[in-house]
């Protein structure tokens, strides 16, 4: 589980958390792989750009959302009729 959690937050390519957090992040999920991908990828969505008077570093938040929402839980459901409330 602890791999495909990293592999979903391409932790190979941008390192973010110790396994001791990613660990964490399953436990308080439940260890469902898909809903810890969606909280450790609004986590790593913070605001993480740079601006110095010379260097401009944009912001990766975008990127991270984006991926987040590939991972979102679906909390749709059936509606119920009006006349049977």
């Amino acid at each position: 589980m602890l791999k495909t959690l990293k592999a979903n937050l391409r932790e190979e390519d941008y390192p973010f958390f110790p396994d001791e957090e990613l660990e964490r992040i399953l436990t308080d999920c439940n260890f469902d792989v898909r809903q810890a991908t969606y909280r450790a990828l609004i986590i790593k969505a913070e605001n993480d750009s740079v601006n110095l008077p010379d260097i401009d570093i944009e912001s990766s938040r975008k990127y991270w959302l984006s991926l987040a929402a590939l991972y979102r839980p679906n909390r749709t459901g059936g509606i119920k009729r009006g006349d049977a409330l």
